[in-house]
């Protein structure tokens, strides 16, 4: 490819510059096809005090290094004109005579996981003529890059550089064939991360969210979709699902559940179907307060692995929260300016609880020993402060006003409004009431700010083992899980903290890049066969963000590379890369991908697609 300057005088007396690139026709030995770059008139260059020869030869000069060189780096919240927008399903639909080179980053990640490798194996088996290898990269690539459709990614599928010959029917045949080897292909991510990147699951996190439909009724007692508490507080019938999670932050496997499924009870449900032995090694279950259960912590105890669960401080008894309240034995930490940032104290005490039992289905009831770390932190009281501040706001403006609804609740606002008249805490037959702020209420709550407390059968060796890691753990007689250092309450506190990644996990499924709600399948196969391409999705972002040291959030990311696009310059077989930014650049250079011209050949990208398949990173 070469840049080719032709002068032409004009019938009015003026000079046009046509700056062209010239490139050989294929099939042909001494042809060229030039096409046509930028146009500049020499009226208009001297208008704006440029001397045209000189502005000409340096504009040559400029095309071509970058030609040879990276593209220029331009603000990737700008729309290049390629045809990208939202049809009215929220799908993006791209323009014909463009294809994207963002998703070769992804391509490099699939196949350094070798995923091919494995769908490629058992599609042999299957007897399809189509190729379902093809299908699921397209799938997973589109919900990452536009988060499409299964009609749409089809429809679009001139997008994608390759092999993308295959009706729609493939695509729903593939994901049947796909969730048969749901169990392989899970199974194999762990192994290939554990492998390339030094996953250890001493430490794993667990929590549970869910997704609505846009169906208003709810499948059957063996269905997956019913109506139960959902996140988005949606009327719709939702689906839960469980996720755990490794100390990098990378996902490890999830578990469906019906709808109205009560969180705690998917945790030891999800312990039983997942990939992860949790028999094999010695383990620590890292969840929120949701899932604090005498049954899942029994479960816990009986494969001999440790927990770190969090419990409220507010629902727990009185001897506790005087404990908690109690000015003496906390340890404390002071921040730069010589303020306590946060403060830490801690107990070991036999605890009673009691479960309904798995074979009789009576009550049992036991004691375990416990380690109990209470933490107080000025950031978490600030921010408990400030939430409540905005509900009281909000509540003040129904301060003596009437109202039908008798009923109680305990979110938002309304648990700051007493509802008179109220006979011991039971609404009475009335025509209505008239809400009162709830004084007493608020100041209870003021009470506890910045307090939480983790329960941990977690502690550490008191003579550690010679040539052991500091990791390694031993399960003791008396029930605690003993780890090879000394193990103290602020490092508790930061295990439990780890749990944060997770929920923004979440975020990134919902109301980030994967936007993976509202659910539209009703086929129950169909569904988890949705649920298996989104996780893959997932893992495969989330790897990126890990590889690229968590610097961009997955929204930019998705950004930058849904408009790395490459247009087809008109009768030829040239492509022109027509948007790159600092996030793609950084992108590339991490995972080593070369595309640094802003022309390229069809057979450039066919070689740069060809070594994201090649690589071992």
């Amino acid at each position: 490819m070469a840049y080719v300057l032709v002068k032409t005088q004009l019938k009015d007396g003026d000079t046009a510059y046509n700056i062209s690139n010239a490139c050989r026709i294929p099939g042909s030995k001494n042809k060229q096809r030039r096409v046509t770059v930028e146009t500049y008139h020499a009226s208009d260059l001297a208008a704006r005090g440029l001397t045209p020869d000189t502005f000409i030869r340096e504009r040559m000069e400029i095309l071509r290094r970058e030609a040879k060189a990276v593209v220029k780096t331009v603000d990737y919240s700008i729309d290049m004109g390629m045809g990208l927008e939202l049809s009215s399903s929220g799908d993006l639909q791209v323009s014909d005579d463009s294809r994207n080179l963002g998703y070769a980053a992804y391509s490099c990640l699939y196949h350094s996981l070798e995923l091919d490798e494995l769908v490629n194996n058992r599609r042999k088996y299957a007897g399809c003529e189509f190729n379902i290898n093809t299908i699921f990269q397209h799938l997973v690539y589109s919900r990452l890059i536009w988060h499409a459709s299964k009609k749409n990614t089809w429809e679009h599928t001139s997008r994608f550089f390759g092999n993308t010959g295959y009706d729609l029917q493939h695509v729903y045949r593939s994901m049947d064939h796909l969730l048969g080897w749901r169990t392989d292909i899970l199974s194999h991510l762990d192994s290939r991360i554990r492998k390339q990147y030094g996953r250890r699951n001493t430490i794993v996190f667990y929590d549970v969210t869910n997704y609505y439909f846009e169906l208003d009724s709810e499948d059957g007692a063996d269905g997956l979709r019913a109506n139960g508490v959902s996140k988005e507080h949606k009327p719709e019938p939702i689906i839960q699902m469980g996720l755990f999670m490794d100390e990098l932050g990378l996902p490890i496997t999830y578990e469906l559940f019906r709808g109205n499924t009560n969180d705690c009870v998917t945790m030891h449900e999800a312990m039983d179907e997942c990939i992860i032995d949790f028999s094999a090694s010695r383990k620590i279950i890292v969840a929120d307060k949701g899932m604090m259960s005498y049954y899942n912590i029994l479960r816990i105890r009986e494969a001999n692995n440790g927990y770190v669960i969090s419990q409220s401080i507010r629902k727990s008894d009185e001897e506790t929260k005087q404990f908690a309240l109690c000015d003496d034995g906390w340890e404390v930490q002071v921040d730069g300016n010589g303020e306590i940032a946060s403060m830490a104290k801690e107990r070991i005490l036999p605890r009673k609880a009691s479960a309904w039992g798995d074979v009789d289905g009576r009550r049992h009831s036991g004691t375990y020993n416990e380690r109990q770390v209470f933490i107080w932190s000025k950031k978490y009281s600030d921010r408990a402060k400030h939430d409540r501040q905005a509900a009281i706001e909000k509540a003040m403006k129904y301060d003596g006003r009437a109202s039908r609804d008798m009923k109680d609740s305990n979110y938002g606002k309304n648990k700051y409004l007493r509802k008179n008249p109220q006979k011991d805490g039971t609404p009475v037959e009335h025509d209505g009431c008239v809400y009162e702020l709830d004084w007493e209420r608020i100041a209870e709550d003021e009470r506890y700010d910045g307090y939480y407390l983790i329960c941990t059968n977690v502690i550490g060796a008191e003579k550690p083992v010679p040539g052991r890691p500091p990791d390694f753990a031993y399960y003791r007689n008396d029930g605690f899980l003993v780890l090879n250092h000394e193990v103290t309450a602020q490092e508790i506190a930061n295990i439990y903290g780890g749990l944060w990644k997770i929920e923004e996990t979440f975020k990134v499924t919902k109301t980030g890049m994967l936007n993976l709600r509202p659910v539209f399948h009703s086929n129950q196969d169909r569904i988890r066969a949705h649920f298996l391409i989104c996780f893959v999705s997932l893992v495969l972002e989330r790897l990126l963000e890990y590889r690229m040291g968590w610097k961009y959030s997955a929204k930019t990311i998705q950004n930058s590379l849904s408009l790395f696009n490459a247009a087809l310059l008109p009768n030829s077989n040239i492509y022109h890369v027509t948007y790159y930014d600092a996030v793609v650049k950084e992108i590339l250079e991490t995972l080593g991908i070369d595309i640094s011209r802003k022309f390229l050949q069809q057979s450039d990208i066919r070689r740069i697609f060809g070594e994201t398949k090649k690589k071992s990173l």
